[in-house]
């Protein structure tokens, strides 16, 4: 297929998905289908092996390919439409990313978007816990500062997370919809076998083994939609990638989900953080400190969101209150005599 014939198939395939509230999954994963088959001039390919081999040849990176697995997966479970908030941000995922599969094509979104379906890479969302939004954070200058760190243990998971409401789960990876869903009404904590599942992808993290992980934390998070757990280490990997709007996506919804759990706000806040939003992570740095006094990193880059904001008292207070940590590299853009010296010294960037 020439990039003039897939761009008009793309074309097609753009007034079923942006009428997805008038077609059902299957029709629109046979529309989906249709492009990649013929991007790849492979009509006998169908299902994940088709996905496999678009992504083999480069034409998708892998969260467009768990995007387009996903779409594949609810089409075989179901023949309705999207129903709720989850199905339909599924069905703009694998939008976007039939976009990408295509050479040049045009990124003009949906030719109008289904009611009720929000954007999912604004660049400046500002959800607050309880649904208040705290309004554009003014343009700040020079490069974002650098994410926080995240503990990676079993304990900052955040264990008083609990169940909360069950209809909320995001559209995530590809292999969380190749899991058998069976059990997915159960409750968390009725049995230990998701707790050593949550620890054994923790553990995989902590090794270095960020696709087990990530595959791991997505099939939990669809089979246990009300945790938020495993979404705060799926927001986590996805900013290490520097997929910032998807990150947000992720840890938005665990917010939602565990408005008291410390670790969620301040993930939030790490990716406002980075984002170049540093009002909006001063916010949720506090939240974080509301729910745990006690966790150093939230102090020490609460220290870093008033340095962006010129309150540079305040922030050389929390920085030597968190000690020693990457955030002391933050002193270094504070006025003299506040910036340097330093009590702690400087941990070297990574």
């Amino acid at each position: 297929m020439t990039p003039h014939s897939a761009r008009a198939a793309l074309d097609a395939a753009r007034g079923v998905f942006a009428a997805s509230d008038r077609y059902t999954a299957p029709e629109l994963w046979h529309s989906a289908q249709g492009v990649l088959q013929g991007v790849i001039g492979r009509p006998e390919l169908t299902g994940q092996a088709l996905v496999t081999e678009v992504r083999q040849l480069g034409l998708i990176n892998l969260a467009d390919a768990h995007a387009l697995v996903a779409l594949a997966a609810w089409a075989d479970r179901s023949t309705g439409l999207a129903e709720n908030e989850a199905e339909r941000i599924l069905v703009r995922e694998a939008w976007m990313a039939l976009e990408h599969a295509i050479p040049e094509a045009p990124i003009a979104g949906f030719a109008s978007a289904p009611a009720g379906t929000p954007p999912t890479s604004a660049p400046h969302q500002t959800w607050a816990p309880g649904g208040a939004a705290y309004g554009h954070a003014s343009a700040q200058t020079g490069a974002p500062a650098a994410p926080p760190p995240f503990i990676g243990d079993a304990g900052d998971a955040d264990r008083s997370v609990k169940p909360r409401r069950r209809w909320l789960w995001p559209a995530v990876g590809a292999v969380v919809l190749l899991a058998a869903l069976g059990g997915a009404g159960t409750w968390w904590f009725t049995t230990g076998q998701p707790e050593r599942e949550l620890a054994e992808a923790i553990s995989a993290y902590q090794r270095g083994s960020r696709e087990v992980a990530r595959t791991a934390f997505a099939r939990l998070a669809m089979e246990h939609p009300d945790d938020a757990r495993p979404l705060i280490y799926i927001g986590r990997i996805t900013r290490e990638d520097g997929d910032l709007a998807r990150a947000r996506t992720f840890l938005t919804n665990a917010v939602r989900l565990a408005p008291e759990s410390a670790v969620a706000a301040r993930e939030l806040a790490s990716i406002m953080l980075a984002d170049g939003q540093p009002e909006i992570a001063r916010r949720f740095y506090v939240r974080a400190l509301q729910l745990d006094p006690g966790d150093r990193i939230a102090q020490g880059f609460l220290g870093c969101a008033l340095v962006r904001l010129g309150r540079f008292d305040e922030a050389l207070r929390w920085i030597q209150r968190a000690g020693p940590g990457e955030w002391q590299q933050c002193l270094a853009s504070m006025p003299a005599p506040l910036g340097m010296p330093t009590p702690y010294p400087m941990s070297p960037p990574r």
